[in-house]
């Protein structure tokens, strides 16, 4: 964008104020304009100040009058410390924060001069001016790629030690998008650790070194050099760490505490003067409530989710996030790059096993989830053992989810829920993402899940038009003969799975459920019964069936008979 090119009067005022500037401040000279080869509108120009004149460039962006020009040192100098590093831009008074379009040039260049000459207010001389800096953890550290995520309370932990007395440290970290990221794992021995952090670090590295107090008279020569690292370690008075730092074949952390700040420096394995890597420190706010208080009974639940694909996998990272502690996971299937369109997993997960796969994905959103796999494929061609094994796992389940519609896992799942009692939640995309099919069954309070089924497909029946059939492994439709098929597409999908999960949520949190009814169809494009995208259709299921084991009429009967027939000595004895 060529801003000048479509505002040419702005352009002229702006150079017409900046010419006004120059006549009337003495502190201004030498202003000549250029365009740069990409078009930008420049202009440079000196500023006097007590130690000599500045060399500068106005340079007006692109987006120029909504976004503000920027100003320059022309020779690539560090000029002041209110400035984005050597060569970089001035921070001024008007900022992409604060800036209004009816700013102009001229008035950058005043700011400008404000500020050089306030921090040289005379030969010789420096000055603090005031800054009005505000920047968020993510701008701070982005020009560091190893960093130290610090627990706050561990910050008071750390100055607590005595001085020079240094303990036992325990580190872990990983390598994520070009940053090493590193945690504090434990200070203090294991037998009698002085601070622990409870998250379970899975999969990552484990490094060993120390934690230690020093003197606050060194603050600002905490370096990360090897000379400093042995300096440190001088002064403990410890042979053997004096020994690591010599020679080492594994790296060794250290972490300082000087004068209330936290750094952590790491000697890369070797020996004699090598390299040492540096941590920028990262404290961690206190973790706000993020989600309702009461959910905090997920984490003693156990949800069992039938089908890892594109719906299952969705809703266990939904559900991992919403805190569930356990999770048991069913599925007889691979997952293949085709089916990473719609599925919550990634390349990373090509060729695993899908439970597998989504097991690793719950537990990088929560590393303490405990999770059941069973690799099997629910009614089909497994071992009687395999299967009971799997049904069991999934009836000592809190909630059961079928995520395959596949109408024979459905009944699978439908006779352990109703069998055991337990909430079943069940869902179905339709083909083409043309909406979905939702449902939530409660022991007592719904149809049981066999019973629900039914009256669920008669309310589709119901309204004369067949519901959106396609290929399963696609969520394809042919609508038109002269069009192409619709393909479900990872939103469509997304929000079915997300409709699931917050009714599996619902039912685990509350008594008393937000969603006065059990089903729902829920439209995504206007398509079959639907007028509109997000065109919802509750739907009124009639309680029917008994919840729990199916039982004989004459039980008590049968039951005599059934051990009179089989266990013949038992019988006898209880007649004597």
């Amino acid at each position: 964008m060529i801003w000048w090119a479509s505002q040419p009067s702005r352009a002229r005022s702006e150079r017409v104020a900046i010419a006004d500037l120059e006549e009337r401040s003495d502190w201004l000279s030498a202003v000549s304009w250029r365009l740069t080869p990409e078009a930008r509108l420049c202009a440079d120009f000196d500023i006097a100040r007590a130690d000599g004149p500045v060399a500068l460039t106005l340079t007006f962006p692109s987006f120029f009058p909504d976004t503000p020009p920027q100003i320059t040192p022309r020779d690539g100098v560090r000029l002041s410390n209110h400035q984005y590093g050597a060569g970089g831009e001035l921070c001024l008074e008007y900022r992409p924060d604060n800036w209004d379009p009816a700013f102009t040039g001229a008035m950058m260049i005043e700011s400008a001069h404000r500020l050089l000459s306030g921090e040289r207010p005379s030969p010789g001389a420096t000055a603090t001016v005031d800054n009005a800096h505000r920047t968020t953890v993510g701008q701070d550290v982005r020009g560091s790629f190893n960093r130290l995520l610090l627990p706050g309370d561990l910050v008071n932990v750390m100055g607590s030690l005595a001085l020079h007395q240094p303990v036992e440290l325990e580190t872990s970290e990983h390598f994520s998008a070009g940053h090493w990221l590193a945690f504090v794992r434990r200070i203090g021995t294991k037998e009698e650790p002085i601070w622990n952090w409870d998250t379970k670090f899975a999969g990552l590295r484990k490094r060993t070194g120390i934690a230690v107090k020093i003197i606050p008279s060194v603050r600002n020569g905490v370096v990360a050099t090897y000379d400093f690292f042995k300096t440190v370690v001088s002064t403990l008075k410890r042979p053997d760490l004096e020994s690591l730092v010599a020679s080492s074949q594994e790296e060794f952390a250290m972490l300082i505490e000087c004068d209330t700040q936290i750094s952590m420096m790491s000697l890369s394995s070797g020996s004699g003067n090598r390299a040492v890597f540096d941590y920028r420190t990262v404290v961690l706010p206190k973790d706000a409530p993020r989600i309702p208080a009461e959910y905090e009974r997920l984490d003693r639940a156990t949800v069992a989710i039938v089908g890892c694909g594109s719906v299952g996998s969705k809703i266990a990272a939904t559900l991992a996030r919403s805190g569930i502690g356990r999770f048991v996971l069913v599925d007889g299937d691979v997952l293949l790059p085709g089916n990473l369109v719609r599925n919550d997993l990634d390349w990373r997960s090509v060729g695993l096993n899908k439970p597998n796969a989504v097991s690793e994905r719950i537990k990088t959103i929560n590393p303490s989830a405990a999770v059941t796999v069973h690799r099997i494929l629910l009614g089909g061609q497994e071992s009687s053992a395999s299967t009971d094994a799997a049904l069991e796992a999934i009836g000592r389940s809190d909630l059961i989810v079928d995520a395959t519609a596949d109408a024979q896992v459905f009944n699978l799942c439908a006779a352990v829920a109703r069998n055991e009692r337990k909430v079943m939640v069940w869902g179905e995309v339709f083909a083409g993402g043309v909406g979905g099919l939702v449902a939530r069954l409660r022991p007592d309070q719904e149809p049981v899940p066999h019973a629900a089924r039914r009256q669920i497909l008669a309310w589709c029946d119901d309204h004369g038009i067949d519901v959106p059939q396609g290929a399963s492994d696609q969520y394809g439709l042919q609508l038109y003969e002269d069009l192409p098929p619709l393909i479900a597409d990872d939103a469509e999908v997304s929000l079915i799975a997300g409709h699931m999960s917050r009714l599996a949520i619902d039912a685990l949190v509350r008594d008393a459920s937000i969603f006065p009814h059990a089903a729902y169809a829920i439209g995504l494009k206007a398509e079959w019964i639907f007028q509109a995208p997000f065109d919802t259709w509750p739907i009124d299921l009639v309680p029917l069936g008994e919840w729990g084991p199916q039982k004989d009429e004459r039980l008590a009967e049968e039951l005599e008979a059934f051990t009179s027939e089989f266990f013949p000595d038992l019988s006898e004895g209880d007649e004597g």
